[in-house]
Parts: C-alpha cells; sequence; structure tokens
C-alpha cells in the first residue's frame, strides 16, 4: 500500500465539477493520512492529500497559495490553470494529458470529491523543486528554493514530534489490538492535549506526572521502540480529526475495568473491544 519512492505525485486543484469516481486508499474504513510539507512546515489545506492507487495527491490550491502561484478555472474548456516564476500548467480533468507551457505531457487529471487532482511531479520538475515521499511520517516534503512560506500558510495543528509521540505511545498502550483501539488510545491522549486539566502538548501529556504517572510505560524503555505503521496511521488519524471515543480522557484494558480506579470514579464512555474509555 505504500511506496517509498513517489512514481507521480499529483496536486488538488478546487473548482466546480462533476466527480469522477477515485478509489482513495484507506487503512481501517478512514482515509490514509497525507501531509504535505514545503521548506519544512506543514502546509494548510482545505482537503488534507490522499494516497490513491499508492500515489500521493496534494492540494493544488494549497500548493500554489503557498508558494506564490495563481490558480483559474476555465470553465469554457474545463481547465484549471495555474501560473508561476514565467511558467504555465493547463489541467484538463476530462483529458488524458496536460499541458506544461504549452507542450503536451501524460499528466492526466483526476477529479475527487469536486477536486481535480493533477500531477505535481511536472510542475515540481518545470520550477526547479525537489520531492520525496517520507514514508514513516507518510509526508510529502517539497524543498522549493527562494520560497518562503508565509504564517498564513503553515498548518501549526500538529508537529512532526507530536505525530511521533501519539505513535509511541499508542504502540505501547494498545499493541496488537484492533485499529479503532489505537484510535481510541490517541484520541484519549489528543482530548488530554485540549483539556485544561492536563498540558497542553502530546509529549507533555505523555510524560505527566502531576497527578501520578499517567502512562507508566512511557518512563520505560519502551518509549524507545519504534512506533508500527498501523500506530502512526491511528496518530495522524486522530490529530486529522478522528474521534471514536468523544471527550473520554482514560482508558483501561475492560479485563482489568471492575477493580480500577477510573472504573469506580470516572463515567463510562465507550468501549471498543478489549479497551474501555472513560470521560
Amino acid at each position: 500500500m505504500f511506496k517509498k519512492t513517489l512514481a507521480v505525485i499529483f496536486i488538488i486543484l478546487m473548482f466546480f465539477a462533476t466527480t469522477a469516481f477515485c478509489a482513495v486508499d484507506s487503512y481501517g474504513g478512514y482515509n490514509v493520512p497525507v501531509d504535505i510539507d514545503i521548506n519544512g512546515s506543514f502546509i494548510k489545506c482545505a482537503q488534507k492529500p490522499v494516497l490513491i492507487n499508492g500515489t500521493t495527491y496534494i492540494p493544488l490550491r494549497a500548493f500554489s497559495d503557498a508558494t506564490g502561484g495563481k490558480v483559474e478555472w476555465r470553465a469554457e474548456d474545463s481547465c484549471a490553470t495555474m501560473t508561476k516564476d514565467g511558467h504555465t500548467f493547463s489541467f484538463y480533468p476530462e483529458k488524458n494529458y496536460s499541458l506544461i507551457d504549452g507542450k503536451e505531457k501524460n499528466y492526466p487529471s483526476v477529479v475527487y470529491k469536486d477536486l481535480t487532482f493533477i500531477p505535481v511531479r511536472a510542475v515540481s520538475e518545470t520550477l526547479g523543486y525537489s520531492v520525496e515521499w517520507d514514508d514513516f511520517y507518510l509526508s510529502v516534503k517539497i524543498t522549493a528554493p527562494d520560497v518562503e512560506i508565509a504564517d498564513a500558510y503553515k498548518d501549526k495543528s500538529y508537529t512532526y514530534e507530536d505525530i511521533l509521540y501519539l505513535g509511541k505511545i499508542t504502540h505501547i498502550e494498545s499493541g496488537y489490538q484492533h485499529f479503532k483501539v489505537k484510535l481510541g488510545v490517541a484520541g484519549t491522549v489528543v482530548n488530554r492535549v485540549k483539556s485544561s486539566q492536563f498540558p497542553n502538548s502530546v509529549k507533555d501529556v505523555i510524560f505527566d506526572k502531576k497527578y501520578g504517572v499517567q502512562f507508566p510505560p512511557a518512563h520505560t524503555d519502551k518509549i524507545n521502540r519504534t512506533p508500527s505503521k498501523e500506530s502512526i496511521i491511528a496518530a495522524k488519524c486522530v490529530l486529522g480529526g478522528v474521534n471514536v471515543v468523544e471527550n473520554s480522557l482514560y482508558f483501561v484494558d475492560t479485563q482489568y475495568t471492575s477493580g480500577s480506579w477510573v472504573h469506580n470514579n470516572r463515567p463510562h464512555c465507550v468501549t471498543i473491544y478489549d479497551m474501555s474509555f472513560y470521560k
């Protein structure tokens, strides 16, 4: 499902058009979560990038705005265009090619959820940008020389550190349990970050000892383990807004539920397989 080498990278451009079917790669019923990183900063997107048949698609509107390009939609010939640094990129969702500075290229456009997906490899190569696929963080990393990303276009809702540590604690606490349990564990940590009762960063929540050690495994060598791919996906899904445990702040394995402090002192929220969650 995951490719360490990006064969073709696509960009998403918003426009009003008929949605064509695209089979987006998913895991556990959720889109595989992908980020755009330009010059070391995550970029705000109206819609997050997606994987389609192992190929990464990223939003042109966000890319263009962040790098200083200009995007337009021509209704008369159903063409999405981007102009940048004297170059013109024209993409036709209903055709199997694009035009780059007037020359036909084999970069067909794809429509998904009323957004046009277009190949960014041609854009990056023409503009002199380099592109890498980070398979651990599931991130498209674009190096754009002489481009400074304004704060208005940076997504600061989470960081690489947040992904890493949320993936670590999810991996430690839920082990090889069902993916939805991992979503629940990650969700409880993020709920704590949002709560005034706990620290306001993922790492600080995990190592919090204000009311006693909150996550005992975090204070052992287990925290040095590399999280599984599944745990990273769960962490990124939750950081991106997936919530399967409402406003839970605690969890406990069901086999230890009856005698636990949490069970006796906190309202039950939801049980997912072998894990119970509490408010």
